[in-house]
């Protein structure tokens, strides 16, 4: 069977297709309906989601009724609104690279909550966006936290912006293109530069929150084994009374959780702000 598929597929490219001109309608409906339910936080009736991707009821509801049973939509109570799960984000947890950075970071950060008195979370990269991947809570009663397995768009956080920073030329490059066309002005992208050379003089970012007043991002990079940057470490400081760590100190904490979790990952003899893989030092 293997043979004759092979056999297949090299004849379609010597006639100048490709593997993906192959047509999997039940495989297209399925991905469509989780890529665009992704975006639905308060969930879609089928009738709603048959109108907004343009198809009818008929085409999806066994491909609704097959993503509910394999749990990756699921329905409240008494509801007949579907709203999809984080089983995506469960099976991305299982993959080793994420396993074995989050198995490393978690008693790193549940040691630095407590000493900072402030929550902190780590963040990956995932296409163009901040993808939540672990969050621990301030053992205060009044706490800021981020939901485990939100994205947002990398230039709108300290922790993409920190990945940005630290990422080869081509992945920058990716990602510069990504904002022109989101129709971002030379000077936001300008911006975004221009913060990501100053986290490489500082080894961290030390910036006030767009989305939440009164809080200041402190956000520090994690590497692996080979130097690259994998993740961001972030520490969302949110002065009080009870809060009795200054700002100055939470940063230094953080950087020493980074270079910790950096070294169980594998990462060797890193610097307070190690130059990007690819990029040389002036």
């Amino acid at each position: 069977m293997t043979q004759e598929i092979e056999s297949e597929i090299e004849t379609l490219e010597a006639a100048g297709g490709s593997k993906r001109s192959y047509s999997v309608p039940a495989a297209e409906k399925a991905l469509d309906i989780i890529e665009f339910m992704a975006g639905q936080p308060d969930g879609m009736t089928l009738t709603e989601l048959a109108g907004a991707l343009g198809r009818s009821v008929h085409e999806l509801y066994r491909v609704i009724l097959v993503l509910e049973a394999r749990g990756y939509l699921y329905r409240r109570a008494n509801s007949d609104r579907y709203r999809i799960s984080l089983k995506l984000f469960e099976l991305a947890h299982q993959t080793p690279s994420v396993r074995q950075l989050t198995d490393s970071a978690l008693p790193i950060m549940q040691g630095l909550a407590p000493a900072a008195l402030q929550s902190c979370h780590l963040a990956v990269l995932s296409g163009h966006e901040a993808l939540i991947v672990l969050q621990i809570e301030s053992p205060l009663p009044m706490r800021y936290s981020v939901m485990l397995g939100a994205k947002f768009p990398f230039e709108e956080t300290s922790s993409g912006v920190v990945i940005y920073a630290y990422s080869s030329p081509r992945v920058r490059e990716q990602l510069d293109a990504w904002l022109r066309r989101g129709e971002h002005a030379e000077s936001e992208i300008g911006q975004v530069a221009a913060r990501a050379e100053a986290t490489l003089k500082a080894g961290c970012e030390v910036k006030k929150s767009l989305a939440v007043t009164g809080v200041t991002n402190i956000s520090v990079p994690i590497f692996d084994y080979l130097g690259h940057v994998v993740a961001a470490l972030t520490v969302p400081y949110m002065p009080q009374r009870a809060a009795t760590v200054p700002l100055e100190q939470v940063r230094d904490l953080a950087l020493e959780a980074s270079r910790a979790i950096s070294s169980e990952l594998g990462a060797r003899n890193l610097a307070l702000n190690p130059e990007p893989t690819g990029r040389k030092k002036a």
